[in-house]
């Protein structure tokens, strides 16, 4: 979708796209497509198409392309997949309104594991000797108030991933009822060869009936009960 747009703005007489020709592959926009989910910024998006598209462009000419390439690629994600954006949108401003009035951003799993994200402001301390003055960044104090940058763009992967931490919970549950082995490493599933049939069937089985499970409106009630009205 990237390599359509730039060689219909090329078609066009757009100078950056036209000295993209040929440059734009599934490798310069891979590792941003990927770690969108992760809540990548434009800024980060940029550096890592940068980082592809240098030595197959001047140097003066990498801050535009690779600007102009990760638009284009988050405009196609954008169309892509509206609704998961959407979606991913609404955790991270949800994430943010919780943090500006001064709350750490929490949740609860299917599981009813409790989540807290653990992301405050730095604040800076001096130490003194009799050799010297040192002066120590300490990350994290929850006695200080939420990052509210990392509380937003660390909502959408970890909520994602207590869902999925959900599911290898659920997995591994049903696996013991059927008396099999399991073994997991994130979301890598490992048992006895003679039971791989189980648990391709227990693995789809629970993965479907936790998302059967109304997810996002049972988080808006969560939030509405412990933060109140964040609009």
């Amino acid at each position: 979708m990237v390599e359509e747009q730039r060689a219909r703005d090329a078609a066009e007489g757009h100078e950056i796209a036209i000295n993209l020709e040929g440059k734009i592959s599934r490798k310069v926009v891979k590792q941003t497509v990927m770690t969108v989910v992760y809540g990548v910024t434009w800024v980060g998006g940029r550096l890592q198409i940068a980082k592809q598209l240098r030595g197959s462009i001047p140097d003066d000419q990498l801050w535009d392309c690779s600007a102009y390439v990760v638009g284009e690629v988050f405009r196609a994600l954008r169309q892509s997949f509206a609704k998961a954006r959407g979606i991913q949108d609404w955790l991270s401003a949800s994430a943010r309104k919780v943090s500006l009035a001064q709350r750490p951003m929490e949740w609860v799993t299917p599981l009813g594991l409790p989540v807290v994200q653990p992301y405050h402001k730095m604040y800076q301390k001096s130490v003194s000797t009799q050799l010297q003055g040192l002066n120590m960044r300490v990350a994290w104090n929850p006695s200080y108030p939420p990052d509210t940058r990392k509380q937003k763009n660390a909502m959408p992967p970890n909520f994602v991933h207590s869902l999925d931490s959900t599911h290898m919970m659920l997995t591994a549950l049903h696996a013991h009822r059927a008396g099999i082995s399991f073994v997991a490493v994130h979301d890598s599933y490992w048992t006895h060869a003679c039971f791989v049939n189980t648990m391709n069937r227990i693995c789809r089985e629970q993965f479907v009936t936790l998302h059967n499970e109304p997810i996002l409106s049972d988080l808006a009630q969560f939030l509405e009960h412990k933060f109140g009205d964040l609009t």
